[in-house]
């Protein structure tokens, strides 16, 4: 009886063929023989690295139904992130991976994976590069919003006149006009023409590099003038021009007071030299005063210089030449006095 019953077992062993057979090819060295476990379903996954790297997932499961888990890879890391232009940091390295989850239950379970390596940190970033100079401050920034100084010619319009060749000129020819004082920019030379009634305000020219001012008409002028400045020039053509009286402390002076009763009241002059012509009948009718280093006065006009007559200068010439001219006090206190006539020495010419 055992004998067929061993029969039959070696018969039903041969008729099973090659299906019972366990198939070893393909495992690795990592991959053991299990007698019944079941294949592994998890794989050990690496930790997350810090500074933006990751790990290396665990190693692959078995793939045969009697393989146990497989190996868990080493975790690989990500080089940091290098920093942004203007010296960046350097990354933060990787955490560790965590351990991977042990294979299937089978009796043999797989092994444990290995845990993740930390990531290592990355390379610092490029030197950010350095800002462009700032320009160096206009001069019309130089203050918040600073006022731009006036120009000759916008100071020129501004008092009334037209700049042209670096000369203010202001028109008053039209009869009546400028009745209030015509002034002049300061440090400009100035140059006004007055006519018919015009410029009876009076005149400032005090302020200029130089006055040229012309009272061509009648009663033109008739308000006070004062010159100043390298040069003053007036011209009285008109009957009754400058009426007001004139001052100048200009360096040269030259004062013609042609027109009939012109320039009927007072008359100083100081600076350098003085030149003054009362050719008109009736002229210069008020005061004369000169007391500037080298003064010419000339009366010459009929009735001309009915006023006083001083001169302090260093040197004075008088001339009272005119017809019943200088009636009156006619006086030089000057080293050099050139009177004419003669006679004339703190006393009336006639």
């Amino acid at each position: 009886m055992s004998r067929l019953r061993h029969w039959l077992f070696a018969a039903a062993l041969a008729s099973a063929g090659p299906a019972c057979l366990v198939d070893h090819s393909g495992l690795n060295a990592a991959q053991v023989s299990a007698t019944g476990g079941e294949t592994a379903t998890s794989t050990g996954t690496g930790g997350a690295a810090a500074g933006g790297s990751q790990v290396g997932g665990g190693g692959a499961a078995g793939t045969s139904a009697i393989s146990q888990g497989g190996s868990i890879a080493n975790g690989g890391s990500v080089a940091g992130g290098g920093g942004l232009e203007s010296s960046g940091g350097a990354g933060a390295a990787g955490g560790a991976g965590s351990s991977g989850t042990s294979g299937g239950t089978s009796e043999n379970s797989g092994g444990t994976g290995t845990a993740g390596g930390a990531g290592s940190g990355g390379t610092l970033g490029d030197t950010g590069g350095s800002g462009d100079t700032g320009g160096a401050l206009s001069s019309s920034s130089a203050g918040a919003d600073a006022a731009t100084e006036p120009t000759d010619a916008d100071r020129c319009v501004a008092n009334g006149g037209s700049y042209a060749d670096g000369t203010c000129v202001i028109d008053c020819s039209a009869p009546g006009t400028c009745g209030s004082v015509v002034a002049c920019p300061s440090l400009v030379a100035c140059k006004i023409t007055c006519g018919q009634g015009g410029c009876a305000g009076g005149i400032d020219c005090s302020k200029a590099a130089s006055c040229d001012i012309a009272c061509a008409d009648s009663k033109s002028c008739a308000g006070m003038i004062n010159c100043a400045g390298s040069s003053c020039a007036l011209s009285c053509n008109g009957k009754n021009a400058c009426g007001g009286g004139v001052n100048s402390s200009a360096g040269n002076t030259q004062i013609a007071c042609a027109g009939e009763k012109a320039c009927a009241s007072d008359l100083s002059c100081t600076g350098n030299s003085c030149t003054l012509t009362c050719s008109g009948a009736g002229s210069c009718a008020g005061a004369i005063q000169l007391y500037p280093s080298a003064a010419t006065v000339s009366c010459t006009g009929q009735r001309s210089c009915q006023g006083s007559v001083v001169c302090a200068a260093s040197t004075c010439q008088i001339d009272c030449t005119g017809q019943q001219s200088c009636p009156n006090s006619v006086c030089c206190y000057s080293g050099s006095c050139n009177n004419q006539p003669s006679t004339l020495v703190c006393g009336a010419s006639n």
